[in-house]
């Protein structure tokens, strides 16, 4: 069922503004004619139909803000430059994301990868206008006249950059929170802390100790001094986190000297606690 113009004009509205929040770097204009956004920035210029958005909203009402968050998430893809850009050194970058995002990947076996924990990793990608990730094949950087080496040194300087303000600011932190950090500043990125050494090494030296991590979302960091007494519950909080991120990434903890990352193993349900299968996933 199609709504009225005036309630049409309004979702696309809303739409437009999900998307230049969640895509920085683009313009989006409405194409009233087509029901559609149009979005372009270097690189890009792709039309986005809403109606199928529009139809699945008419007819689960009550799913609405999960259906746009959705459809908002599932667009990267078709914001990914195809054209007009060579690959640039300065854009490459560590981004951490799950072993299991990464197996969805066609090329995944082409890129330069670093395994952080049980279900984390590490590839380089590029950062593209408009916050929009790529991972880089190596025959992009061959071409380019890299090789292996060069492209992860650069990524990690790329990345070390990327942060090194973050640095100063947790030198600076008076009072250490009872429940830790939350780092969300990067929506994209936020996760390469974990191929920071400096900001893992400021994290250790500010808690006077080592250090539990949590990426729970590919934009949300979590991160509480291991003999803070609230670090038993720090499982719980990334783990709930993870279940009710937008952009999941792992539900994995993990511990830090300022030198290395270690995985941390989950503790297990009690002998004769019920617990529903998926929730241990």
């Amino acid at each position: 069922m199609q709504g009225a113009p005036q309630d049409r004009a309004a979702f696309t509205e809303r739409i437009r503004l999900q998307l230049r929040a969640r895509y920085r770097g683009v313009e989006v204009d409405t194409d009233d004619a087509r029901f559609a956004l149009h979005v372009t920035a270097p690189g890009i210029d792709t039309t986005l139909p809403l109606a199928p958005l529009h139809t699945a909203i008419a007819r689960e009402p009550a799913r609405a803000a999960a259906l746009i968050a959705e459809y908002v998430a599932s667009v990267e893809r078709q914001l990914t430059p195809r054209s007009g850009l060579e690959l640039s050194a300065k854009r490459l970058v560590w981004c951490v994301r799950s072993r299991a995002y990464l197996e969805t990947l066609s090329r995944a076996g082409e890129l330069a990868r670093q395994d952080i924990a049980t279900s984390m990793c590490a590839f380089v990608a590029e950062d593209l206008p408009g916050s929009i990730m790529r991972g880089v094949p190596r025959s992009e950087w061959e071409a380019a006249g890299l090789d292996d080496a060069a492209v992860r040194a650069v990524a990690s300087d790329n990345t070390a950059e990327r942060f090194a303000r973050m640095v100063e600011r947790i030198r600076g932190i008076e009072r250490i929170p009872a429940d830790g950090w939350r780092m969300a500043g990067d929506p994209l990125y936020q996760g390469s802390v974990l191929m920071a050494p400096a900001v893992l090494a400021a994290l250790v030296e500010r808690s006077g100790g080592d250090v539990l991590l949590g990426v729970p979302d590919r934009g949300v960091v979590l991160a509480v001094p291991a003999a803070m007494p609230n670090a038993e519950r720090f499982q719980r909080r990334v783990t709930r986190e993870y279940r009710e991120s937008m952009n999941p990434c792992s539900h994995e903890v993990v511990r830090t000297d300022g030198r290395a990352i270690m995985a941390v193993p989950r503790s297990r349900p009690r002998a004769g606690a019920v617990v529903m299968p998926w929730l241990d996933e």
